[in-house]
């Protein structure tokens, strides 16, 4: 690779990577700055008075303006950390269930000669093309009649059509990926398909399988249009509904960063903490 290209290859990957984290540091900026700063006319990057009495207050807790006045606690707290704790159940609950339906029938698409397997899976990723928001009114409907609206086990059910999609897509393809002979040489050692693919590939296929994994929690973490509609109100509202309704109805930015920043953690720290296993999958064919 000639050094011109080098350059610019660097130059691209550093201007992704300030496109990348200049929001996020900004957001993180603004929700450790005192209002009465940021509102000020005077621009600047860093706060002159870096505080975390908008994360204390959304905690419950009252804490000091940049004067010293004792503010109350903030009142979206309970709506943010009650959103965050079933945004939290919802995601957890998605990503196990996918994982439990998606990989067995990536496997079975992808490993077993049977008829229609491409129609199968064709079918299965065309559900995917469809936008939530043109399901909502079957799922109203549905849910109305079940009791589950307002529920998390009704927005549990509602990810789980996005997500399961999304996972056999992927699956298919790492399954698919794998030795042709390494189901063969379990059966050979006496293991039946099962056991082979509980004890051969799915070991073999970890890495795929967490990055399965971590795409269902963001997906379903993520979720606005659904969490919006049917749980918006409730007491199983989620995070970015809730987030919503704090953006729209407070006009302080400190406190609506503070809350964004909270919402971003999850995410971040689920990243960071299997992106071992995320960088060694071949997303390419995809």
């Amino acid at each position: 690779m000639s050094t011109r290209r080098r350059v610019v290859l660097h130059l691209l990957a550093l201007l992704a990577l300030v496109w990348t984290i200049a929001p996020l540091a900004w957001i993180l900026l603004i929700s450790l700055t005192y209002h009465h700063e940021f509102a000020s006319s005077t621009i600047h990057l860093l706060p002159h008075q870096p505080t975390l009495a908008n994360y204390v207050r959304l905690f419950g807790r009252s804490a000091a303006d940049w004067n010293g006045t004792i503010q109350p606690p903030n009142a979206y707290g309970p709506l943010i950390r009650s959103g965050l704790v079933n945004s939290a159940e919802v995601a957890v609950a998605v990503t196990v269930l996918s994982m439990v339906f998606a990989v067995p029938a990536a496997y079975a698409l992808a490993r077993v000669d049977m008829r229609f397997r491409q129609a199968g899976l064709l079918t299965i990723v065309a559900t995917r093309a469809l936008p939530p928001v043109a399901t909502t009114i079957p799922f109203f409907v549905l849910y109305q009649t079940l009791g589950l609206s307002g529920t998390r086990l009704g927005l549990v059910i509602a990810h789980l059509t996005m997500t399961v999609p999304l996972l056999v897509w992927m699956g298919t393809s790492f399954f698919g990926g794998l030795p042709p002979g390494l189901e063969r040489m379990a059966r050979v050692d006496g293991c039946s398909r099962w056991r082979a693919f509980t004890r051969v590939v799915v070991p073999a296929s970890r890495h795929a399988m967490t990055a399965m994994a971590v795409i269902a929690f963001l997906t379903s973490w993520d979720e606005f249009t659904f969490a919006l509609i049917f749980n918006t109100g409730t007491s199983a509202q989620t995070f970015p509904p809730a987030l919503s309704s704090m953006f729209f109805q407070v006009s302080v930015p400190t406190e609506v960063a503070s809350a964004t920043v909270l919402g971003l953690l999850p995410p971040l720290v689920i990243a960071t903490l299997f992106q071992r296993y995320i960088r060694k999958v071949n997303l390419v064919g995809l």
